[in-house]
């Protein structure tokens, strides 16, 4: 089985560009990393092993259209399943061996596992129960065989103020298109996080610079904003 793992990236430093291409590389099997740079291409990635690299322009879409088009060539050329991978995430050593055998023991369309959450600076919150596979489902946490592959037309094919909840409009397209699907409790995705919820999930005060999506009062679309922020609203709203 030939399976493409599709990773937008945009600014990320070297080194975490680098932690999540070799978390790549240790997977068994016929793998490819396709690597879509969101408008700033690197030097470095172009002389990786088993990379596809493809340059596009930036589209400030939260790496959604960059996903898109990392699948459609992937199924153009050919290969039997698909994954997501962010540039600032990793893989566990055996996570695609597992995704394959689930796929092939169920007859699974669509794999889903669990992921673990890090913060930015390396440390573990711990096993993440939002993306579980029935609520939710992370963009990392997917292994898509080729029935499923036209689900990834939700990441090109939407407005664009849909965007900043993407993963969400992904999910949806998941659950309408009626693929067969099994989830793996087993945490094999590494998530680091900027999110204030994960750090409150875990029950801890997020930092100020961690992100909420809201949608403020008078504004049609979501947004994000700091935490930091988020305390100064709710000061203004008690004074």
């Amino acid at each position: 089985m030939r399976v493409a793992v599709i990773s937008a990236y945009h600014k990320e430093p070297p080194h975490v560009l680098r932690r999540c291409h070799e978390s790549v590389l240790v997977q068994q099997g016929d793998v490819t990393h396709v690597m879509v740079a969101d408008g700033f291409p690197s030097r470095d990635v172009e002389n990786w092993e088993r990379v596809v690299h493809i340059r596009i322009p930036n589209h400030a879409d939260y790496g959604d259209t960059p996903r898109g088009v990392g699948a459609a060539c992937a199924a153009a050329n050919g290969f039997d399943a698909i994954c997501f991978l962010d540039a600032d995430n990793w893989y566990e050593p055996n996570h695609l061996e597992a995704m394959r055998m689930i796929a092939k023991e169920t007859g699974a369309q669509v794999v889903t596992t669990t992921r673990r959450i890090f913060t930015v600076d390396g440390r573990l919150l711990g096993t993440c129960s939002e993306s579980n596979g029935v609520d939710f489902n992370d963009t990392n946490c997917y292994f898509l065989t080729r029935s499923a592959f036209p689900a990834c037309a939700a990441w090109l094919f939407k407005d664009s103020s849909e965007s900043i909840v993407g993963d969400k409009v992904f999910w949806n397209a998941v659950q309408c298109g009626g693929y067969t699907h099994v989830h793996s409790i087993t945490p094999t995705v590494n998530y680091v996080t900027t999110l204030a919820f994960h750090y409150e999930m875990f029950g801890e005060t997020p930092p100020d610079d961690s992100k909420l999506i809201v949608q403020l009062h008078g504004h049609e679309h979501s947004q994000t904003i700091s935490y930091a922020q988020l305390k100064a609203m709710r000061r203004e709203l008690d004074s």
